[in-house]
């Protein structure tokens, strides 16, 4: 299901920042160059197969819930066969972007595909519940694999930066800054099933291991976020965005370790331990962030605060936050191999 949540209205409307004109994103090192027909079919690719991985796993999870788990079973494989599609094909826009307009377009893949790994998780966790033996297993697994996609995605997009005009980087900063933040209800659900007698204990590790990606990524997204409000090179408009989606992240390392904390006595003893080893990591890294609270470049530097106006340290921007420590160095003692 589409979501009409704050993450899904600002990718889209990041998606539209970098749906630019084509003479506005003309490559300057050849007049003769043309870009391949095959990135843009790439791209229209891409949103063709998440549209249809997302109407399956709506379909899946419904039917999940009204026990009709044979035709639950031809939606679910349905779904991840189109985001395994839509994978490839953002890969392959990648390989073969190469002028700053072919990027652009490698970053607008990128960004549909991480969208819908982005809406998978909540969708494929609540199936968990309803879902039973083979079934529950493939989709704890499909959950994590898309969590780690999407923190894959926060990377990609976050290189592509440097390889497309100044005029796309806000389309692409907005992205990034939307996929990191808005996972306090995806966690509410994962807190849910580690709590519900519903599932089992292997899917249960899966579920705290996809927490801890979950979390982690979410401590590396807000580096990036620092990183990308210091740098000279990113557009002045896109900083205040930068900005709030770190303090965002911040706010939500702490709403997080909450969330978890409060379904904690209802978990197994043998997650409670790892999950709690993750409450009191996410809580240390919600502190590091508030203590290296990033500003933007000095005065008088591109893409800094005008001369005069408050631009914060004179040092300008701390380097990050720190590197995490304490994190649980793995999964529960029995975890499968995703």
């Amino acid at each position: 299901m589409r979501s009409t949540t704050n993450t899904a209205a600002g990718l889209s409307a990041a998606l539209a920042l970098m749906a630019m004109p084509a003479s506005a994103l003309a490559d300057t090192s050849s007049s003769t160059h043309k870009a391949p027909d095959g990135i843009s079919t790439a791209v229209e690719h891409v949103r063709a197969h998440t549209d249809r991985a997302d109407a399956a796993l709506d379909r899946a999870v419904a039917l999940y819930g009204k026990n009709s788990d044979r035709k639950a079973r031809v939606a679910y494989a349905k779904s991840r066969k189109e985001m395994g599609l839509a994978k490839a094909d953002a890969a392959k826009a990648r390989r073969q972007a190469d002028t700053a307009s072919e990027h652009v377009q490698a970053a607008r893949a990128q960004q549909l595909l991480a969208a819908q790994q982005d809406e998978n998780i909540e969708m494929l966790t609540k199936a968990l519940r309803p879902a039973d033996g083979r079934d529950e297993s493939k989709i704890a697994a499909a959950a994590r694999a898309d969590t780690k996609g999407r923190e894959k995605a926060i990377a990609i997009l976050t290189e592509l930066l440097a390889q497309v005009p100044e005029q796309a980087r806000t389309g692409i900063a907005t992205a990034i800054a939307k996929l990191s933040v808005n996972r306090d209800d995806e966690v509410t659900v994962m807190a849910k099933a580690l709590a519900s007698s519903d599932v089992s204990k292997t899917n249960k590790r899966r579920v705290a291991s996809t927490i801890k990606v979950d979390v982690e990524g979410q401590t590396d997204a807000a580096e990036t976020l620092a990183a990308l409000i210091a740098s000279p090179g990113m557009p002045a408009e896109s900083k205040q965005g930068l900005q709030t989606a770190y303090d965002n992240v911040t706010s939500e390392h702490g709403s997080v370790a909450d969330i978890l904390s409060r379904f904690s006595s209802r978990m197994p003893s043998f997650v409670r331990d790892f999950v709690t080893k993750i409450v009191t990591q996410a809580r240390t890294d919600a502190q590091g962030m508030r203590e290296n609270h990033p500003t933007g470049p000095p005065s008088g530097t591109p893409g800094g605060a005008p001369s005069g106006t408050p631009g914060g340290t004179p040092g300008g921007a701390p380097s990050g936050t720190p590197a995490p420590t304490g994190t649980p160095s793995g999964p529960p003692s029995g975890v499968p191999a995703p």
